[in-house]
């Protein structure tokens, strides 16, 4: 065995499947909490806090459905109203006969 390859055993670490699942675990949940932290929500009211952001987008999102129905409305509105000035126009009471 030369040194390069005793140091590099040296460097590996060997676990049980489960001791390395459980380490990975614990890891992801240490990351978890850190990155909740990070953003302001790892304190006992971050649960409301996400409610009220779930609340709030769906909100936005019923307010962009209303709005583009009511654009829809409005120029279904504005296109009858087209038609039905050029019926009368063409047919009404004010034209020559």
């Amino acid at each position: 065995m030369t040194a390069d390859n005793h140091q590099r055993q040296d460097d590996m670490v060997c676990l049980p499947r489960t001791e390395f699942e459980a380490l990975l675990e614990q890891a992801a949940c240490r990351g978890a909490r850190k990155a909740l932290k990070e953003v302001g929500l790892a304190d006992e009211e971050a649960v409301h806090d996400i409610h009220d952001l779930r609340d709030l987008v769906s909100s936005i999102k019923a307010m962009q459905r209303t709005f583009l129905q009511t654009v829809v409305r409005w120029i279904t509105i504005g296109a009858l109203a087209l038609l039905i000035a050029g019926v009368a126009a063409k047919f009404g009471p004010f034209t020559p006969k």
